[in-house]
């Protein structure tokens, strides 16, 4: 009965509803009072009911009840002063025939003068030859209509008087369902501010197609209230090539956007461009961001070494005709340079004059960094090469420095008897010698020479292990020593950086009671490790930590599989692309550039020479932590025997 109501609610005829034992069970709509007297809820209709506007409404019922699920016609009946049309339908769902009842004024069917006639019929041929359907309809939930041109044949597959106040199926029945609710607001706000109206939406025609339609109309306003006038055409062509561009537009996007590329539209007489594809991965903004950036915004990220060289080659290009090539430093968000390769193509107009240049940005970096690794190479081949010589020829005459140092103190011993009996010998004493000798700070001089012979052999290993081959083999070690190690260095390294403050950082060290020594590379161990806190030293000092002090947590722990490690820092944190591209070689975040191979060779020694993984958990605002799983047991033994 709820379903019977809101149907009746706002629906501006009669509703009824009756069930199969044709008593009537609901009665209601705007105009129910014209049956008042005449029809009640609990009444039996039969042949004996009587009322002009009921009049045969029994026998209608049942046809309606033979013919389901077919429609039938409508029902017509007369009264002296009200024509009403009657139309009914069995809902399986309800267990119920609705009737759905319209009445008019008899006044509105008087005849129309012959000059009316004439211009129905001028306007009928019109109206029959526009590619569309012209409409007259109620501003009801059904868009009843009173009118429909013949173009409503072409458009849905349904004859005009199929259409008209819903004989055999309301327009609204036509709209899909996902549009309807649009249609209906769409319309009702332009009747309350009295303006015209423009929809596109989906109908189902009488053979199943969907198709795109475009409509227009305005309220008029009459005696039965708000009537809608208007047009619809069919537009799917048109939708359908609209769609089709768009996707191809999109997958052009996605493809650049895959390929690491940034593509460009330019109009060279606005200056206007148009950003697509990877615009976050080159520049750092997202793509809304980036797109207000015009000709004079790019010239601006373009370094101020490699402007005037870039912009002379795009005017050679431009008044040439000829394809764009360029490579130089352009500035991304978070203020760094990245190296890229611009390559552009020009279209021209009638006569041959570029209006547009069409292009694609390329990180090149990795190129230029391949470059600058292969002279480095060289570099260090050849500094290897001098640092043997110089270490084995700087090696000799130090020894001897520090041998005759140490024969010095020697010499002048007092617990030794030859010293004594050689300076008696010469007539003076040893105790006096030794006395002028500290006088004139020359047993100080001597213990400087002998530390700073010291420091020049530490030096001459640190060359040799240099460039000596690794030979080191894997052995059992204690992760916390490695720890101490590592911090220890680290602060010797960093505490000599302009600006670095290393000391003020708190470390914490947690480690798991009785953790098992692992099976590993010890120096190479200690190299992901220092590279590890290096990444966060900087990260907490170069960012700064917002209401805490600086922090790097270092723990460990195990179980049967896996030996962990975390190195967790309180910074500010990676977003998803730098967390992402973190491990690829070269990769920095830093401004002024960094060497980009901490965390690609600590990749490398985890995962390839010790058969272990090594994440990062991330988040802006939040932190780092690196988490390192080295294998124990089987796994551990594959890799040592390298199996693998």
């Amino acid at each position: 009965m709820e379903s019977l109501q809101f149907i009746a609610q706002g629906y501006p005829g009669i509703v009824v509803g009756v069930d199969k034992n044709r008593q009537v069970v609901f009665v209601g709509g705007e105009k129910a009072s014209a049956l008042t007297g005449q029809l009640t809820v609990g009444e039996y209709l039969d042949t004996s009911t009587s009322g002009s506007l009921l009049k045969g409404l029994d026998g209608y019922v049942k046809k309606i009840m033979e013919t389901s699920p077919s429609p039938v016609e409508n029902l017509e009946l007369e009264s002296p002063v009200e024509v009403i049309i009657w139309r009914g339908v069995y809902d399986d769902g309800f267990g119920l025939i609705v009737l759905k009842g319209d009445i008019h004024s008899r006044s509105s069917y008087s005849p129309v003068t012959e000059m009316e006639c004439e211009k129905e019929k001028i306007l009928s041929t019109l109206l029959g030859n526009i590619p569309g359907m012209a409409y007259r309809c109620r501003n009801d939930v059904n868009w009843t209509m009173y009118f429909a041109s013949e173009g409503c044949f072409e458009l849905t597959g349904y004859h005009p008087e199929s259409l008209i106040e819903n004989r055999d199926i309301s327009y609204a029945d036509l709209i899909l369902p996902q549009y309807q609710a649009h249609v209906w607001e769409c319309v009702q706000e332009a009747v309350q501010d009295r303006e015209p109206f423009e929809i596109i939406y989906k109908i189902r025609t009488a053979s199943g197609e969907e198709k795109w339609v475009w409509e227009k109309g305005v309220d008029t306003r009459s005696e039965d209230g708000v009537i809608l006038e208007g047009f619809v055409t069919d537009v799917t062509p048109l939708m359908e090539a609209e769609q089709a561009l768009h996707q191809s537009e999109e997958r052009y996007r996605l493809m650049a956007e895959k390929t690491g590329q940034m593509v460009y539209d330019l109009s060279i007489d606005s200056g206007k461009i148009v950003w697509s594809g990877a615009v976050h991965e080159i520049t750092g903004y997202e793509d809304h961001e980036f797109q207000s950036v015009d000709l004079k915004g790019w010239e601006a990220k373009i370094h101020l070494d490699d402007r005037d060289e870039v912009l002379g080659e795009l005017n050679d290009c431009i008044r040439e005709g000829r394809p764009f090539v360029s490579v130089y430093r352009f500035k991304r968000k978070n203020g760094s340079y990245l190296y890229v390769e611009d390559e552009g193509s020009f279209l021209k107009n009638s006569s041959g004059v570029p209006i547009r240049m069409v292009g694609v940005l390329r990180d090149y970096s990795h190129k230029m960094k391949i470059q600058e690794l292969m002279i480095q190479t060289e570099k260090m081949t050849t500094v290897a090469s001098i640092s043997a010589g110089m270490a084995h020829e700087i090696n000799n005459p130090l020894g001897i420095i520090t041998q005759s140092a140490q024969n010095i103190e020697r010499r002048l011993s007092l617990d030794l008897p030859g010293n004594i009996e050689v300076a008696c010998k010469v007539g003076v004493p040893l105790e006096a010698v030794r006395s002028y000798l500290g006088e004139r700070k020359i047993l100080s001089m001597v213990e400087d020479i002998k530390e700073a012979g010291a420091r020049a052999a530490k030096v001459i290993l640190n060359m040799l292990n240099f460039t000596s081959k690794s030979g080191g083999k894997k052995s059992y070690c204690s992760v916390p020593d490695i720890v101490e190690r590592i911090i220890e260095i680290a602060d010797k390294d960093f505490c000599h950086e302009e600006g670095c403050d290393f000391r003020k950082i708190n470390f914490v060290k947690e480690f798991e009671e009785g953790l098992p020594h692992v099976f590993c590379f010890p120096s190479e161990l200690e190299q992901v490790l220092l590279n590890l806190v290096r990444n966060s030293t900087q990260s907490v000092i170069d960012a700064g930590v917002e209401g805490s002090s600086p922090e790097i947590v270092i723990r460990s722990f195990s179980d049967n599989a896996y030996l962990t490690i975390e190195v967790e820092d309180n910074g500010p944190g990676m977003d998803r692309y730098t967390r992402k591209k973190a491990f690829e070689p070269f990769f920095s975040t830093r401004p002024e550039g960094g060497g980009g191979l901490g965390l690609s060779v600590a990749y490398f020694i985890i995962t390839r020479n010790h058969g272990g993984m090594i994440r990062i958990d991330s988040e802006p605002g939040k932190g780092t932590k690196f988490t390192i799983q080295l294998p124990r047991g089987a796994v551990s033994e594959i890799f040592s025997q390298g199996l693998v």
